[in-house]
């Protein structure tokens, strides 16, 4: 078993089926700058950009669904 994005990065060497949402498990990936950063600047711009319509259009076409 693997995550989706893993199928939709495989692109045809194989093919994903369908798992039906009762049995289908999910994970969450929080996002944070992390308060002791050296570069809070880069961080920040960093989650700004995952949050940002067009971070979220990058990980949507990998297959990663919205919050």
């Amino acid at each position: 078993m693997v995550y989706v994005t893993d199928v939709k990065a495989a692109g045809s060497k194989v093919t994903g089926v369908t798992i039906p949402a009762s049995q289908n498990a999910s994970t969450m990936y929080p996002i944070a700058a992390v308060s002791g950063s050296k570069e809070m600047s880069v961080a920040q711009a960093f989650v700004a950009y995952v949050l940002s319509p067009e971070g979220q259009a990058v990980l949507s076409a990998a297959g990663f669904e919205k919050p």
